[in-house]
């Protein structure tokens, strides 16, 4: 697939009110699961913080693009997103703050 674990895409996002917004999300699914699903598995990225203990900060240095607002990873909100709705890649995580992310998604949801 086109697409990686750790990958920033902007998609449009389904929210808790049932409208659809464009958003930045992270893709958390590998790429092994990508391939036998044929869609990725993603977490929200907002610049609301509604829930703080289940929220991650990303700064400008966790990523190889810039937000042009404070930005969290919404832990709690996931979906599933296949690689036609994809708009486009903004950028990626790097690798010691995914691990951050992912073991923060677990103890959030599980």
């Amino acid at each position: 697939m086109k697409y990686q674990q750790g990958d920033i895409i902007e998609v449009y996002f389904m929210l808790p009110d049932y409208k659809y917004k464009v958003h930045p999300a992270i893709i958390v699914s590998n790429e092994e699961l990508n391939e036998k699903e044929n869609f990725y598995y993603i977490v929200l990225v907002s610049s609301k913080i509604h829930f703080p203990e289940y929220s991650y900060r990303l700064t400008d240095e966790m990523t190889t693009n810039k937000f042009t607002k404070e930005s969290y990873v919404k832990c709690q909100v996931m979906y599933y997103e296949k690689e036609r709705g994809v708009i486009r890649k903004l950028g990626k995580v790097r690798q010691p703050y995914l691990d951050e992310i992912i073991e923060k998604i677990i103890t959030s949801i599980f």
